[in-house]
């Protein structure tokens, strides 16, 4: 085996399970709430028209905390402030998402335009320095999120609440293709390694 690779992974821990299933589940939440966005745009919800967004404002907090968690089970400094630095920020920005619902809609456009384009750009530069197994899948994501970030900010095809839940949804949804890549990834390289 490449001794060059397993240092590389060491910033990760060896869990492909762990990340197969927070994958999976961060797929099936993401296209459910994509779905009932596209098939029920106008919900109350908590008392506000601000269709799906109180939902998945709940759902990046949790991926935040899982990524915090990552962080706190990681080998090596570099891992641990890659998954801190990503963890704060979605449950900073999950917590501004679930607690701005009681003004207007359109406050938020901005904040998920801001968090979209960061966490984008974000993934690609981490790319540059972390040597990230299955790095094609990271980037994909973070060049969608910038997309739905930008679309937001034009307002193409609208800003509407539903649009921007179904911004970060689809965000979460293709988080957890990568989550199941770098899995895929760490399953080959334990293979190999014996």
């Amino acid at each position: 085996m490449n001794t060059n690779n397993s240092a590389e992974l060491r910033q990760f821990t060896s869990r492909p399970l762990w990340y197969t299933i927070r994958g999976a589940s961060m797929i099936i939440i993401g296209g459910v709430i994509t779905t009932l966005c596209i098939v029920a745009p106008e919900v109350y919800m908590l008392g506000e028209s601000f269709s799906w967004i109180p939902a998945i404002g709940v759902v990046v907090i949790l991926v935040g905390i899982l990524r915090a968690i990552d962080a706190f089970s990681t080998q090596t400094a570099q891992g641990f402030l890659v998954n801190m630095q990503g963890g704060v920020l979605d449950i900073v920005v999950g917590f501004l998402v679930l607690f701005s619902i009681s003004g207007i809609p359109e406050n938020l456009n901005l904040l998920i335009v801001g968090y979209l384009v960061s966490q984008g750009i974000y993934r690609n530069i981490l790319l540059t320095v972390a040597k990230v197994p299955n790095p094609m899948s990271n980037r994909i994501t973070g060049f969608i999120s910038i997309l739905l970030g930008i679309l937001i900010w034009v307002d193409w095809p609208t800003s509407a609440p539903w649009f921007l839940a179904l911004s970060l949804s689809v965000d979460v949804g293709f988080r957890g293709w990568a989550l199941i890549a770098l899995a895929s990834a760490l399953k080959k390289q334990t293979v190999e390694g014996q």
